[in-house]
This record gives structure tokens, C-alpha cells and sequence, in this order.
């Protein structure tokens, strides 16, 4: 049925779940006693399962959690047994990536083993909407669109891609707005967010791709598009492993998936950045946008991302402030890929809740961005 790998210091704890566990069919069982070795353990292994018991020690079993969930996404569940369980461990556990939280009060080792088969089940559901998109020959690229600072004109990029490869490329296409607290694409596109990631998120132990995509709205130009929550509130629910699960499915739906995300370097971004095959860093011509974007470009090659991951594009390119892109290049380390110059229809694009690069595409900045839409297909 699976792998599971038990984690807790308690080695009486540990026997009474596997003997419990025995008794179900084709399940092998890795007993351990680092939280740490046993995320190791799972990753390497491949496991469906990871259970750290009541004595693993929050900040490590957390910890695990995150780089299992960082990593594998919905492949492998994790699972919490606490001694206690109240709305606060609950909501932090969630946002680390457990799947579930057991609480050892009025439970039973039965009660125990249950959790592990439903979360055991949950994931090979999982894997077998893997398996389902291998075999109809699924491919998909994921986009990243990233900056590090508000106001450059992330949202604007990410929301005209999706609507100009969606209805001029002839590309399915899925547009994610992950900025949790903030986001903009439901304004951008003129839709009204009465179904959010939010209320995805609500289902998301019966979350597959077909359901995943009755909470998106369909856009005039074909793209679907999953809104951020309508209260910045509902973000604390929103953990990064049910993120990264998210994305997952979405690449089931569509060609091209374009991830629009909040104006900071947080655990959000770098699960989208994880997930994707390109990242486009936008950056403007002002000092502060470009100290951002060198600062953070540096960043993530500290963290081991490739270096042929991240192209930078220009925004308000042709901005007449005494600095030229070439200035910008060296500032920064790396070339850029596109520039888009500045436009008045820009605004009045938003304003009304049309893309320019569908509304005016004959203007300069609707073509950059088509030429940027080309490359994102072409690559």
C-alpha cells in the first residue's frame, strides 16, 4: 500500500504504531528517531508517509515537515501526533505542511493508525494524478513572475501573458495569483473573485485537478485564472505545501502556468520558484528597484538556483531618469530580456480591467509584451 516512515524519540510509542500497522496490506514501515534523518529517509525513499510521533520536538518535526513538503509536494504526506492540539498548533502545523494533526488525548493507537492509512491513501491518490498526466503525454511549463518590490508591474506582466498566450497562441493556460494578502489579477482581468484559492485550499484533501479547476474563473481570452483571497486574513491558511500541490495540479490544466506573487522574497515565492522552469525578475528604472533585484538575484543564487533560471525584465524601460538599461545590466549581473517601455494606455488598461496586449495591440508595449509572450511559448 505504501511507505511510511515513523519518527519519535519514544521507542514504545514507535512498536505500538507499527504493530498496530502490520496488519495492513503491503505497507513497509521505517522506524526512526530523528525528525531530520527521517525527512532524509523520505525524500530518498520515495515514502508516502511521514509520522512524527509526540516526542519528536516541534521545531525539528516542523522543520522536516517543511523540506518534505518543499520537496515532494502532495507525493508524501506529513503527519503531526501532539499530546495536546489547539487552533494555534493546528494552524502552525498546517502552514509547516502536515497534511494532519492527531491529537494522543482521548485517541487510541487504532485512532493513530487510521490517520496514517487515510494520508497513505491521500498520496497515492496523489501519485496517481502523476501517473494519469505521464501517460496522456502532459507537459507543461510553470513561469514565475518575481520581484522584490511593489509596484513594478508584476501583476500587469503576469495577467497579459496569460490572456495574449491564452487567446493568441492558442495555449491553455492557467494564471495562479499567489500573492495571498494583496493580489491584483481578479482587477487586471476584470473578474469578480467569488471563488478563490481560499476556497480551494478548503477542499484540499479531496483536491484533484478537475476540482481544482471548478475554483477558477475562465477570462474572455481563455486563460483560467485562480484568484487570491478577498480578506489578507484567509492567507494564514494557505500553507506552502498546499501551494506547491496546487501548482502541481495546475500543470495538469494547461501549456503554460504563469504565477503572479506578492512584492517580497518569502517561503510562498520560493515554493512558486521551486516549481518553475523560468522565473522573470521585473524590475524598473529607479535606484531602489535595482538595489532590489541585485539583492535578490544574489540571494537566490546563494540558495543553489540555477543561474540560467532567472531573466530579468525591464519594465518602463524607455523611463527618462538619467539611467539606461545598459546601466541597469551591469548594476544588476545580468542581461536583460525584454524591456517594455512606459504607456499611459497602461493604466487606463487596468482601469477598465482589460489587458493592453489584447485592447491596443498595435501599441509599443502591447508588442514587447507579445514578444515576451513568445518566448515564454517558445522556450
Amino acid at each position: 500500500m505504501g511507505l511510511v516512515i515513523l519518527s519519535d524519540t519514544d521507542q514504545e510509542f514507535l512498536e505500538r504504531v507499527e504493530e498496530v500497522l502490520q496488519g495492513v496490506e503491503d505497507m513497509e514501515i521505517v522506524r526512526l528517531t530523528n525528525p531530520s534523518a527521517a525527512a532524509a529517509a523520505a525524500l530518498e525513499r520515495d515514502a508516502h508517509v511521514v509520522v512524527y510521533g509526540p516526542t519528536s520536538g516541534r521545531e525539528a518535526a516542523f522543520a522536516a515537515a517543511q523540506k518534505v513538503a518543499g520537496a515532494a509536494g502532495l507525493r508524501t504526506a506529513n503527519l503531526l501526533i501532539a499530546n495536546t492540539v489547539d487552533a494555534e498548533l493546528l494552524r502552525a502545523a498546517m502552514r509547516s505542511g502536515f497534511r494532519d494533526v492527531v491529537a494522543v488525548e482521548g485517541a487510541t493507537y487504532g485512532d493513530i493508525a487510521a490517520a496514517v492509512q487515510e494520508s497513505v491513501e491521500a498520496a497515492v491518490a496523489a501519485r496517481g494524478g502523476d501517473e494519469a498526466a505521464d501517460e496522456a503525454g502532459t507537459t507543461s511549463k510553470v513561469v514565475t513572475i518575481f520581484s522584490t518590490k511593489g509596484g513594478v508591474g508584476k501583476s500587469v506582466i503576469a495577467s497579459n501573458l496569460a490572456a495574449y498566450i491564452a487567446a493568441k497562441l492558442d495555449k491553455r493556460v492557467v494564471l495562479l495569483d499567489l500573492d495571498l494578502e494583496f493580489g491584483d489579477d481578479a482587477v487586471m482581468l476584470g473578474l469578480e473573485p467569488t471563488r478563490t484559492i481560499y476556497d480551494a485550499v478548503q477542499a484540499y484533501d479531496r483536491l484533484d485537478a478537475q476540482l481544482l479547476e471548478g475554483f477558477m474563473h475562465v477570462h474572455e481570452s481563455g486563460a483560467k485564472v485562480l484568484l487570491a483571497p478577498t480578506q489578507p486574513e484567509q492567507a494564514e491558511v494557505i500553507t506552502n505545501a498546499r501551494v506547491s500541490g496546487i501548482i502541481d495540479l495546475s500543470r495538469e490544466l494547461a501549456d503554460v502556468v504563469i504565477i503572479d506573487t506578492p512584492g517580497r522574497l518569502d517561503e510562498t515565492v520560493l515554493t512558486a520558484i521551486d516549481r518553475s522552469d523560468e522565473v522573470l525578475a521585473v524590475a524598473t528604472m529607479d535606484l531602489p528597484s535595482i538595489k532590489n533585484t541585485k539583492v535578490s538575484l544574489q540571494k537566490l543564487r546563494q540558495l543553489g538556483y540555477r543561474n540560467d533560471l532567472v531573466k530579468l525584465v525591464l519594465n518602463r524601460a524607455d523611463s527618462k531618469v538619467f539611467l539606461e538599461p545598459a546601466d541597469v545590466e551591469r548594476a544588476v549581473g545580468s542581461s536583460v530580456l525584454m524591456r517594455v517601455p512606459s504607456d499611459r494606455l497602461v493604466p487606463r488598461s487596468v482601469n477598465r480591467g482589460v489587458p493592453v496586449a489584447l485592447d491596443q495591440p498595435k501599441s509599443p508595449v502591447a508588442k514587447s509584451l507579445a514578444e515576451l509572450a513568445q518566448h515564454v511559448v517558445a522556450e
